[in-house]
This record gives structure tokens, C-alpha cells and sequence, in this order.
């Protein structure tokens, strides 16, 4: 069974066809989108003054070495053989320790300065991120476009396969896209606005339930990237095999009425016998 054929019996629609083939176009492209700029720049939001930083400490503490090493090699002769001179072994002592302290203040004040850019580029700094920074999704074209050098960036980052990370984030999309495009057992179609905010989130509670019957890594691939954007999902689904059903009554309800999500679960409810419930949680109290 074809990776798009799972999608669509899991959801229970189908992708628009032309000539009896599926309308979906995937590509993947290595373009580096606005909203990912941060997400380049990794943990940094200023990388090349951390950089400097570093470069600067670096001579700092190549200067101190200078005059430590010569020093310590004098030191080491002395203790073998004591100077012929100790006058001239008392200045260089005094002459090398003043050096010393001079260039070890210099040094303290670039690793000072260092550990505060290091301290101003933390993590926080960088989530959540758009999701338009890992992929677009064309409602009239059925098209995907899926950003591989923000996603492979990410994956660093938050230390993911980039090749599992890939796969989750096409399942979403793929989710996504069948949402927005496809057709009910009726022939119906989606009618309502494409930047509706709930769509990402009912993408994101088909995606959970289908990635929790694959391997564990790829949930846990798929929950970090979601986490990443600030993804959440609707409470009022259970995701339990008993509500798989209830769940897209209520899914086909919404794609064709104008009411909000909460309202068409609670009609759904109501028809069903169950607790309507409306309020939103994030992905981890799943």
C-alpha cells in the first residue's frame, strides 16, 4: 500500500484526480525561505559577534600563553640549576609577573564578554518558529513545497535524524494538503477559507494517530518538530480507535459549514452521545 493511499484511508478522503491519477505534487527544494532565517543562524541570533567573541579570546589567551610559557621554562631551568645571575633572574620575575597580570585581566575581560553573547543567543531565543519555515502547502495547485535546508538545520539543533524528520514533516503536509484538496465519499470538497488556523491542528491530530502505529522514533521526530512551531491540536479529540469515526463526522462537518471547530464537535457530540469539549492543549498533553 502506497504511503498516499494510507494517508487517504486514514483520514477517509481522497486526493482530487486527473485522468484517474491522484493531483499531488511534492517538491523539495533547497531555497531558504524568510521565515527561516533563525532557524539558519541556529542557536545564534547574532553568530558572527559570538564568533568575533570567541576569536578574541582566543588572541587573548595566546598573548597570556606569551609570556606564561617562556616564563615556565626559565622557572623549570632554574630548578635544575639556579641562575648565574639573581638579579637579572629577579627582574625577569618581577618584569614577566606584571606582564602577567595584565594580559590574565585582558583575557578575563574576553571571556567575560564572551560568556554574556553566549548567554544572549540562548535556545529560547528561537521557538517557536513559522511553520512556513519548513514547507508550503498550494490548495489550487495540490502542491507541497518542503524546505530541506531549514529542516536539516532543525534537525542539528534539536539532535533528529534528518531522514525521519523529513518523513514526519511530509506526513503533516501530506495531511494537510488532503484536508484542504480532498474529496468526501459524497465527491464533496472543502469549502472554507485556506488560512483557516484549525487546519495545521486537525493536520496535526491525523498526523499524531497515524505516527503513533509507526515506529516510536518517528512520533518523537514528529512531537519535537510540532513543538518547534508552536503547533497545537483540539482536546475534544481523544484520538482512541472508538472515536476515529465521531472524528471525521466532525471533520467532514467543519470542512463544509461555517462554524467553528468547537461548535461542529459539540453538534457531533450531541448526535453521538458524547462530552463536548473545546478548549485547545499543546502536543505533549497527548
Amino acid at each position: 500500500m502506497s504511503l498516499r493511499t494510507e494517508i487517504e484511508q486514514a483520514m477517509g478522503l481522497k486526493f482530487p484526480e486527473q485522468g484517474g491519477e491522484p493531483v499531488i505534487r511534492f517538491e523539495e527544494s533547497m531555497e531558504v525561505p524568510r521565515a527561516a532565517e533563525n532557524v539558519m543562524r541556529g542557536f545564534y541570533r547574532d553568530p558572527g559577534k559570538v564568533q568575533g567573541a570567541f576569536n578574541r579570546l582566543l588572541a587573548e589567551t595566546g598573548s597570556f600563553l606569551d609570556v606564561l610559557l617562556p616564563r615556565r621554562s626559565r622557572l623549570r631551568e632554574w630548578t635544575e640549576q639556579l641562575p648565574e645571575r639573581p638579579l637579572e633572574a629577579e627582574s625577569f620575575l618581577r618584569t614577566s609577573s606584571e606582564q602577567l597580570a595584565k594580559k590574565e585581566q585582558r583575557m578575563l575581560q574576553a571571556e567575560k564578554d564572551l560568556l554574556q553573547n553566549l548567554k544572549e543567543n540562548a535556545l529560547q531565543d528561537l521557538f517557536p518558529v513559522e511553520l512556513k519555515a519548513f514547507g508550503v502547502c498550494s490548495v489550487r495547485e495540490s502542491s507541497v513545497k518542503i524546505f530541506l535546508k531549514p529542516l536539516s538545520q532543525l534537525a542539528e539543533i534539536l539532535e533528529l535524524n534528518p531522514e525521519k524528520l523529513r518523513f514526519v514533516v511530509r506526513i503533516h503536509f501530506l495531511f494537510l494538503l488532503l484536508l484542504v484538496s480532498g474529496a468526501d465519499l459524497d465527491g464533496k470538497t472543502y469549502i472554507r477559507g485556506e488560512e483557516e488556523p484549525m487546519l495545521d491542528a486537525l493536520a496535526g491530530a491525523y498526523a499524531f494517530k497515524y505516527l503513533g502505529s509507526q515506529a516510536p522514533e518517528y512520533a518523537h521526530c514528529y512531537k519535537q518538530w510540532f513543538q518547534a512551531w508552536g503547533g497545537t491540536t483540539p482536546s475534544a479529540l481523544s484520538l482512541a480507535g472508538e472515536s476515529t469515526e465521531k472524528l471525521r463526522a466532525a471533520m467532514v462537518f467543519w470542512r463544509r459549514q461555517d462554524l467553528s471547530w468547537e461548535t461542529c464537535w459539540r453538534i457531533v457530540g450531541e448526535l453521538e452521545g458524547l462530552r463536548p469539549v473545546s478548549k485547545f492543549i499543546r502536543s505533549e498533553d497527548f
